[in-house]
């Protein structure tokens, strides 16, 4: 039995709203997550944004007693784990939204881990990828 074309319309219609609507709903909460980390000896803490960008860094009174080539590897160092926390958590956020079997999470977790790898210290922790 042939379907009504007007009712395929419709369908299909109800589809991209639908489809359309979930973008939104990623694109606001992916805007939402951030990545923390704090270097080992707790001087240097960075945020970054769901982009990936420092949105924040703390850095203690000890921090600065170190010379300045060391505090910047310790800040750089924080900001990839950061990062590395960035890609775990739009992971998740994107498995929630659409399950871990999803083109569109499988898409989206792998740019970002791409971008964002693991860090040294993390492989090591056990939390790598």
């Amino acid at each position: 039995m042939p379907q009504d074309p007007d009712d395929l319309l419709i369908d299909w219609q109800q589809r991209v709203g639908q489809q359309t609507e979930a973008s939104r709903e990623l694109s606001h909460r992916m805007q939402q997550v951030n990545g923390s980390a704090e270097s080992p000896d707790g001087d240097v803490v960075v945020t970054v944004d769901h982009a990936g960008g420092l949105s924040s860094l703390t850095l203690a009174d000890e921090a600065m007693r170190l010379y300045p080539e060391e505090l910047a590897e310790l800040i750089m160092a924080t900001n990839r784990r950061a990062q590395s926390r960035l890609s775990e958590e739009m992971g998740e956020l994107v498995k929630g939204m659409f399950g871990s079997d999803s083109a569109t999470t499988s898409f989206i977790a792998g740019t970002y881990a791409e971008q964002f790898p693991a860090s040294e210290d993390d492989e090591r922790e056990g939390r790598g990828r």
